[in-house]
């Protein structure tokens, strides 16, 4: 897909809001994307709705010279803005006669702006005049008013409904939350106004489901920004397996596999990289990467970048001497071969809990078939399986909500899901005359594209076959 770029944004060659507004590869229809996301919003939940993006940026909680890192929007004002700086406000009021959608931002600093580059801000007409030209959003005012601005625009309001978002579970008997983000001390705040105008507590709702049925099929930007982040992640684990003999520790891995991605997108990765050898990988999360690898050892790494505001989420396993031994072979492809059920069940219409029956009675059957009817043994710190075969993706790396109450609504057209079973215990085995002895972790993950008669896997160019990576690992070698 080939969209022009808004030549007014790019000065002296340099372009001067890329870093605080992602058009997602929309370039010049990027404005009516993203209204048209809001219009859906608003047609979908017809009453005041109201969204704080994230509270602080870079440095502004903690002391900078230790916690400086770049904004990550709230996904929910991403998706249906583009803007990506702190301290923004989204109010959307549909059916005004005065503006149906409203920004509110800071005050211009040129001060700041000279530490930490072009901000959106108003206090002037020709920041407010910019501001409207580049985000396609007509009415943008000062966030110190948006307390008077809500109370005043609700109570203009024949139907007396706000609503905002939260994190909570909507499953029966399972009503959790998540209240130490920046989205539940917005509710407080709004929860305040009400009270201040003397509204019910049931004026106020959570817009959540009603977001992410909008938000997580992805559309045909959201595809291509999706394939581009594969196309980087997957050229730089080739490059790194052509170099890993050069490796002998797991910082080193992570130094290049990181470099290599971050050469070829401004994005930033989709999370800090794990780099686990030998038993570190029965460590799901593994993340200190500091340790020794030895030639005969397994080496899991789960990896990917972003591009714009989508993800690659990848893990692969591969023998550091660039050959597997048998016992490596035969489980590494136990896991293949359950990946590849996953993937060929995976369809519209079906639930992530059915993946997960699919996924790990494959894994159990290939071991006992494959491994333990010839003699194998295996000790594993879980019974059945050790995490979720599937995760949604979207604007985050994980998405939708934190509690996975969607793993039992069918799959929609669409949606992308992680594939990514694992194995992680102790295995020993005598094949040939030989013992082989081994703590190992093995994870092999994919992402997946639900359409409505079965999935495309957009890692396909990955690869994660056992003479693939060998190849690749034998090329420096010859």
């Amino acid at each position: 897909m080939h969209v022009k770029s808004n030549s007014s944004t790019v000065k002296n060659g340099k372009k001067i809001y890329s870093g605080i507004f992602r058009d997602g590869g929309a370039g010049t229809r990027a404005k009516r994307r993203f209204r048209e996301r809001r219009r859906k919003l608003m047609n979908k939940e017809d009453k005041l709705i109201v969204l704080t993006g994230v509270p602080y940026g870079p440095g502004q909680e903690t002391t900078w010279t230790y916690a400086h890192a770049p904004t990550y929007q709230e996904p929910t004002v991403m998706y249906l803005t583009g803007v990506n700086q702190s301290e923004v406000i989204l109010m959307l009021d549909p059916g005004s006669k005065e503006s149906d959608e409203i920004l509110f931002v800071k005050k211009k600093d040129p001060k700041k702006e000279f530490w930490d580059g072009v901000r959106f801000g108003v206090g002037d007409p020709a920041s407010i005049r910019e501001v409207k030209r580049v985000t396609g959003i007509k009415d943008v005012q000062d966030i110190d008013d948006f307390d008077a601005v809500f109370k005043k625009r609700f109570s203009k309001r024949k139907k007396k409904k706000v609503g905002t978002f939260w994190l909570e579970s909507t499953r029966a008997g399972n009503r959790r939350t998540i209240k130490t983000d920046h989205n539940w001390k917005f509710k407080k705040r709004v929860e305040s106004l009400l009270k201040k105008v003397k509204a019910s507590k049931e004026s106020l709702s959570n817009i959540m489901l009603s977001h992410f049925e909008l938000r997580l099929p992805l559309d045909a930007y959201d595809i291509a920004n999706t394939l581009k982040a594969q196309t980087i992640t997957g050229n730089a684990f080739k490059e790194t397996l052509r170099n890993f003999r050069q490796f002998d520790n797991e910082c080193r891995v992570q130094g290049f596999l990181e470099g290599q991605m971050l050469m070829n997108s401004p994005y930033g990765l989709s999370f800090p990289g794990i780099i686990a050898a030998g038993h570190n990988a029965t460590v799901l999360h593994y993340m200190k990467n500091d340790d020794p690898i030895n030639k005969g050892e397994l080496v899991l790494l789960d990896f990917g970048v972003r591009w714009m505001t989508m993800h690659a989420d990848i893990s692969r396993t591969v023998p550091a001497s660039g050959k597997f031994n048998p016992l490596q072979k035969v489980l590494y492809e136990i896991v293949l071969e359950a990946q590849l059920a996953v993937e060929k069940k995976a369809c519209a219409g079906v639930t992530i809990a059915e993946l997960n029956d699919v996924c790990w009675s494959t894994l159990q059957k290939g071991l006992d078939e494959r491994f333990h009817h010839l003699g194998g043994k295996s000790k594993l710190e879980y019974q059945g399986r050790p995490h979720g075969v599937s995760h949604l993706m979207g604007e985050q790396e994980h998405d939708g909500d934190p509690f996975r109450d969607y793993g039992i609504e069918p799959m929609k057209p669409g949606w992308l899901i992680s594939n990514e079973p694992g194995l992680y215990g102790k295995f020993r085995w005598k094949h040939k005359g030989r013992i082989f002895d081994e703590e190992i972790g093995i994870r092999i993950e994919d992402n997946l594209l639900i359409t409505k008669t079965g999935c495309a896997n957009l890692s396909k160019g990955i690869p994660k076959r056992v003479k693939e990576i060998e190849r690749l690992m034998a090329h420096r070698r010859r």
